[in-house]
């Protein structure tokens, strides 16, 4: 059993008065203390001894910034082991189709098994799609093209793309719109927790990605998450085209 530890919920996503840039801060936030909230809790600040200073470099290509026609994309080359437990995660709370209800919204969240079996993340990617015209913010992307490790959750409603994979299956997208995610049944076992294994066997030579993703409008308006994909192996026409 988790132990309780954190509630996230972000509701009124697209409500009157919060700009573009109010809900990209927002998200961004969400992402980073989702994957960096229990760093703190086994890592701490270390001061440098002058002969470890004069090895110190900057490392090209940490940071890389691209503009290409009208989306911006910022990419940090780091690399992140987490554990983090996280007792609720909610977020996108507005009416869609006639019903109000959450865009995502999970419960028990364990992001790595312990903190000697953790959740690797390899690099860190924003991106942001803006209006040609109106130079208006269109869409927020936050995520990971390269995950090592468990995503354990109760997705009592999941709305996106996942990779059948990552729960056994096969190579290959499952597109849910606020729905329960379920994976092959165990006998005796009556919870329906699920995990999303980013290091599947037969997979683990290829990149698992995580990603949210924040349309202001649009027959996608609402916040997906991608799971199980990088950004070019989705195929073309599902949740991660653009709006």
């Amino acid at each position: 059993m988790l132990k309780p530890t954190h509630h996230i919920a972000l509701a009124g996503a697209f409500s009157a008065g919060r700009t573009p840039a109010f809900r990209f801060c927002v998200l961004a936030f969400v992402f980073l203390w989702f994957c960096l909230g229990a760093v703190p809790a086994f890592a701490k600040l270390k001061p440098l001894a002058p002969s470890e200073m004069k090895e110190a470099t900057a490392q090209q290509g940490f940071t890389q910034f691209v503009m290409d026609n009208n989306t911006a994309r910022m990419f940090l080359d780091i690399h992140i082991e987490t554990y983090t437990t996280v007792n609720a995660f909610s977020a996108g709370y507005y009416e869609k189709n006639g019903t109000t209800g959450w865009d995502q919204q999970w419960s028990q969240v364990s992001i790595g098994n312990s903190t000697s079996d953790d959740m690797d993340i390899d690099g860190l990617v924003f991106m942001a799609d803006f209006d040609g015209t109106t130079n208006d913010l269109q869409r927020v992307v936050i995520g990971s093209n390269r995950l090592q490790g468990d995503l354990t959750a109760t997705f009592n409603s999941y709305s996106g793309t996942y990779n059948n994979a990552l729960v056994g299956g096969n190579w290959e997208a499952v597109d849910t719109s606020r729905e329960l995610v379920t994976e092959p049944s165990v006998p005796g076992d009556p919870t329906p927790s699920t995990t999303f294994a980013f290091n599947s066997d037969g997979y683990a030579d290829k990149d698992m990605g995580l990603y949210f993703i924040i349309n202001m409008e649009g027959p996608q308006q609402g916040i997906q998450v991608v799971a199980g994909f990088d950004e070019q192996s989705l195929t073309p026409g599902q949740w991660w085209d653009k709006p």
